[in-house]
């Protein structure tokens, strides 16, 4: 019958087991304290994946207003048109924009088997343009991960293509009467020609000499910053242009939106990964937020905030991304920019912003914008909480006042006056800066300014607007 197989089947398993009970035994204990050491080593090692728990939130954050793409963040700061030898620029008007805007809707290709060329300011560089070409200068050099995303391209960049572009020249082909042009870096002294495919900067390349007669553009001067090369002759490592004469620009008045405990708690929100964690504190006109794996620390009379990530990497052996690129995804996602802001800096790890009004960037300390990358998690975010009613109707037109910037002969003739070593020159430029006049009531005033070895950007002219004329 089944059951007596049944229990003859058991027997013989107990009888089994009874003999080889030892043999069970010690296998069973191994097993058990392999176990233990792999539990015990994965509970030493964890870290918990950030960027997992940011994904589980970025629905809830990606609700901003003013979500930025690479183009918006990647703005010309001068537009110089080359006739002959005669210069001719805009500096803080809409020529600037314009250029901007229809970059962004031209297609450009590289023909195949064309060569990067040696980049030479001396040389009259364009023969084919009889010397009338546009340039559009750039504040930052791109690498080629980011031009290729500024500019549209309809070929493929190689690795051989420059590295990195500070400005794109353009002009008309007398041959075809489409735009051709060149990317350029000023840096590494090369070049490469382009084609654009559509006809969207023609109107506008067209129109360059009406723009020259209607002050649109007015006269530029060139200064060059030289060093002596291995071959004892002297090499142009820089150009700046400046404004021949005086320049008329506004002084602006502009209302701030309120900074309160609504504003913590929107930053609060959108940066700890468990806003319900973090703990606050006051002291010396700081407030510091804290969860154990992050701080944000305000400081309330600069009107300021830095937020530092203290957890480290959750994926140490991936590759690096562009800190530009995870820079601006981190705000679109982390309660938004809330102004125009432009890329001015990029290093390996870090990426600064200026804010940008009227075509001209705000070269405060206070109002700037950076944000600190390694391994691709964010070290540190700092940023002003000053937002700006940007909008025509915020501020009376009657409160905009005309200032006299000076011009490009008082600069030169301040920089020799001053003594700088040229070596430690890294920009010069006409900015805003920033003033609080009221609450909330901030004045943005233009004018020259320097950035100079380590101490970063400071006025050129610091006791009397009218000095150097």
């Amino acid at each position: 019958m089944n059951w007596l197989k049944w229990i003859t089947n058991t027997r013989k398993i107990i009888t089994l087991f009874r003999e080889n009970y030892e043999l069970i035994k010690s296998v069973t204990l191994t097993a058990l304290i392999l176990l233990s050491l792999v539990l015990t080593w994965s509970l030493w090692t964890f870290k918990p994946s950030y960027p997992f728990l940011e994904d589980a939130r970025t629905v809830k954050k990606q609700e901003v207003d003013d979500p930025a793409e690479i183009q918006d963040v990647v703005n010309p700061t001068q537009v110089i048109y080359h006739n002959g030898s005669k210069l001719y620029g805009a500096e803080a008007n809409n020529v600037i924009e314009k250029f901007h805007n229809t970059l962004k809707e031209t297609k450009f290709i590289i023909e195949p088997g064309t060569r990067t060329l040696p980049f030479d300011p001396e040389d009259k560089l364009i023969k084919e343009t009889d010397h009338q070409y546009i340039e559009v200068i750039y504040p930052v050099e791109m690498t080629q991960e980011i031009y290729k995303e500024v500019f549209s391209f309809e070929s493929e960049i190689t690795a051989s293509k420059p590295q990195y572009v500070d400005r794109i020249f353009l002009y008309k082909s007398d041959s075809s009467g489409s735009i051709e042009g060149y990317l350029v870096s000023y840096q590494s002294k090369k070049m490469q020609k382009i084609k654009a495919s559509n006809n969207a900067l023609l109107p506008l390349i067209n129109d360059i000499d009406d723009m020259v007669a209607n002050s649109s553009l007015v006269p530029y001067l060139s200064y060059d910053i030289e060093q002596r090369n291995d071959d004892g002759q002297n090499e142009i490592q820089q150009r700046f242009y400046f404004p021949k004469n005086k320049l008329e620009l506004n002084k602006y008045n502009y209302i701030s939106r309120a900074t309160n405990e609504d504003t913590y708690e929107l930053y609060k929100k959108a940066l700890f990964k468990d806003p319900q964690a973090v703990k606050s504190a006051t002291s010396d006109n700081e407030i510091t937020y804290a969860d154990g794996t992050a701080a944000m620390v305000v400081k309330i009379l600069q009107n300021r905030f830095t937020y530092t990530n203290f957890a480290g990497s959750a994926n140490p052996n991936t590759t690096q991304i562009s800190p530009l690129f995870q820079s601006i995804d981190y705000i679109n996602t982390h309660a938004g920019w809330g102004n125009p802001y432009i890329l001015w800096n990029i290093g390996t790890y870090t990426t600064d912003f200026w804010l940008f009004v009227e075509n001209l960037p705000v070269l405060d300390p206070e109002i700037q914008m950076s944000l600190t990358w390694y391994e691709n998690e964010l070290q540190e975010y700092e940023r002003s909480l000053v937002q700006l009613d940007l909008s025509e109707t915020s501020i009376p037109s009657s409160l905009t006042e005309e200032v006299t910037i000076q011009s490009g002969d008082s600069v030169i003739n301040k920089l020799k006056e001053s003594d700088y070593n040229t070596n430690y020159i890294k920009d010069i430029r006409i900015g805003y800066t920033m003033k609080k006049r009221e609450p909330h009531i901030y004045m943005l005033e233009p004018q020259w300014f320097i950035n100079y070895d380590i101490k970063g950007w400071e006025p050129l002219f610091k006791e009397d607007r009218e000095e150097g004329f």
